[in-house]
């Protein structure tokens, strides 16, 4: 007996299953949430792109980003048994999906779904036909690590989707598996989770955070009523999540204040501005986001991204301090290799490397610089 897996073009990728958060906020008030989705109808086997846009963090504190994919493949297929005699197959069908995007490196959301194995007697030299039968599965993922920055600001996030469907045959050969109809329904989203911030009064007429030149930003918060005793502290994030104090300002009798920040290198800063009057009472401003321009940024290229055998090579855009990682799909590392003063190095790849989806990690030592290329492995 021989088990074969006969791909329509898909990929047989990593299986994993993340847990759903279930968070709450101060004094247990569940989270607000945002949804954004989108469905698209295939034929078993696309390629897709979707864009959604990024939280807005002056809503409140972000607390998780939760992926979903609903999914109803719809199949018929026929098996012939070439042999000389009646022959009893196995037959099942296999769904592979794959969510990559820059805002999950450096890993990827992939699952493997399928069905019970079909056991049928087929005459020799017979047909015999299968279907229209039915798979439908859900897939989460919930993002609640440092990852979370990449979710927030303006603009967008990108979300490559790839999906395959194969069928897996248990049976002596010679035999012959064909498609006859393969739809699918792909139902995709995202959800935003946050709790909603504690703000500062209503005379609190306006707060902003505008970026000057050379890494400057100035802030500057006007309050309306002046109160005796009370403290503003200036307060900064690098994920919008957890912050830290830069100065306390005491209440002055006009109500306008302005501080002055300098940026050493972080690419995206937040800021709030916490109030704290005489009783002890402590609310918060909306909270603004800073983006720094980051200048022109340079291409590490790695090649082949269709791998079947040998090194990688991988070229950089200047002589540097180089670290180079292999990852699975599921975030495992594969190996890694460290090179100074470089304009190019290999990376060797175990010969024991399954078929899938991997990714390769580029790091300017010197310059942090980061770049993520996904490569597919088949040999």
């Amino acid at each position: 007996m021989k088990t074969v897996f006969l791909f329509l073009t898909g990929i047989l990728l990593f299986t994993i299953f993340p847990s759903q958060l279930f968070s709450q906020c101060a004094g247990g008030i569940a989270p607000f949430t945002i949804t954004y989705d989108t469905t698209v109808i295939g034929n078993g086997n696309g390629s897709y792109s979707f864009s959604f846009p990024k939280f807005n963090p002056s809503l409140g504190t972000f607390i998780s980003a939760d992926l979903k994919s609903v999914v109803t493949l719809k199949y018929s297929y026929t098996l012939e048994n070439q042999t000389v005699k009646d022959t009893t197959f196995k037959t099942k069908i296999l769904r592979t999906d794959d969510i990559s995007s820059p805002a999950l490196d450096p890993s990827s959301v992939t699952a493997l779904n399928q069905t019970p194995n079909v056991t049928s007697l087929i005459p020799a030299h017979q047909l015999a036909g299968f279907g229209p039968n039915q798979m439908s599965y859900t897939i989460t993922n919930s993002v609640t690590d440092g990852r979370l920055i990449n979710f927030m600001g303006v603009g967008s996030i990108i979300f490559d989707y790839e999906t395959g469907s194969a069928a897996s045959v248990q049976g002596p050969i010679p035999w012959l598996l064909n498609f006859t109809a393969v739809t699918d329904t792909t139902h995709f989203s995202i959800t935003y989770r946050y709790c909603s911030a504690n703000l500062l009064s209503s005379d609190l007429l306006f707060f902003t955070a505008i970026p000057q030149s050379k890494g400057k930003v100035l802030l500057n918060w006007r309050q309306a009523a002046v109160e005796p005793n009370r403290v503003y502290s200036v307060q900064v994030s690098t994920d919008g999540i957890t912050f830290t104090t830069l100065s306390n300002v005491t209440e002055n009798t006009s109500g306008v204040y302005e501080y002055s920040y300098l940026n050493s290198s972080a690419k995206k800063l937040f800021f709030r501005i916490q109030e704290r009057n005489i009783s002890g009472e402590i609310k918060y401003s909306n909270i603004r986001m800073v983006e720094f321009d980051q200048g022109t940024k340079t291409q590490v290229n790695v090649f082949p991204t269709f791998y079947t055998g040998g090194s990688l090579q991988v070229n950089f855009p200047e002589k540097n301090d180089w670290q180079i990682i292999l990852y699975a799909a599921d975030g495992r590392k594969i190996s890694e290799a460290r090179q100074n003063d470089v304009y190019n190095a290999q990376l060797q790849v175990p010969g024991s490397l399954g078929n899938g989806v991997y990714l390769v990690v580029t790091l300017n030592t010197r310059t942090q610089q980061r770049q993520t290329t996904r490569i597919i492995v088949q040999r």
